[in-house]
């Protein structure tokens, strides 16, 4: 969904509040009428993360839905990546102040890396961890289909976590914005991505 925070300039918003814009408004209703036309889904139950973006889009999304699913709290497990002390601030001051996350190799990838990471944040494997242990404690609850909204890094997350797809793999595959993906259980710890979009 598009949010209010990158709409002038480039800022570094990872768990950063910052609201929808009305583009992303619009983007979440169409999200619901597309699951609700589609017989792919059948959904019991809904969560969304903790960040306010991604609360409002869910709630934007659910009033398409019969019968309504039961809705989880919501979670920060879920949560965008973390991207500590960069986060709220302006990606040229940052990059001007920390040349190194631009320059050097081994630092420039920490926006989609497994291992690199912001000062204080997270890098992706820990983004994986805790949404896969987050989702975990969800799906023993859920009768039918899990609705989850969540942001672009933590769903990639997700991919890697539960089809294992090798993390060079994941970090290349676009997540599209305000599209559902739809994940199917097989066998027990079994999962295989069937639609991105």
């Amino acid at each position: 969904m598009v949010n209010a925070a990158q709409q002038t300039q480039s800022i570094f918003c990872g768990q950063l509040e910052t609201p929808l814009t009305e583009i992303g408004r619009q983007q979440a209703r169409e999200v619901g009428r597309i699951l609700a036309d589609s017989s792919k889904f059948r959904i019991s139950h809904a969560v969304s993360s903790a960040l306010g973006r991604a609360a409002e889009t869910l709630q934007l999304v659910l009033p398409n839905l019969t019968p309504q699913p039961h809705r989880f709290p919501d979670d920060v497990a879920f949560n965008e990546r973390s991207l500590g002390s960069f986060e709220g601030r302006l990606e040229d001051d940052v990059l001007q102040q920390f040349p190194e996350y631009k320059d050097n190799p081994s630092l420039s990838a920490f926006r989609t890396d497994f291992q690199e990471k912001a000062p204080g944040g997270e890098n992706l494997t820990e983004v994986a961890a805790r949404a896969h242990a987050g989702l975990s404690k969800l799906i023993p609850a859920v009768t039918d289909d899990l609705l989850l909204v969540s942001h672009c890094e933590t769903i990639r997350c997700l991919i890697l976590a539960l089809t294992g797809c090798p993390p060079e793999v994941a970090k290349h595959r676009t997540i599209p914005n305000a599209r559902p993906i739809l994940l199917t259980r097989g066998s027990p710890g079994s999962w295989k991505l069937q639609s991105a979009h």
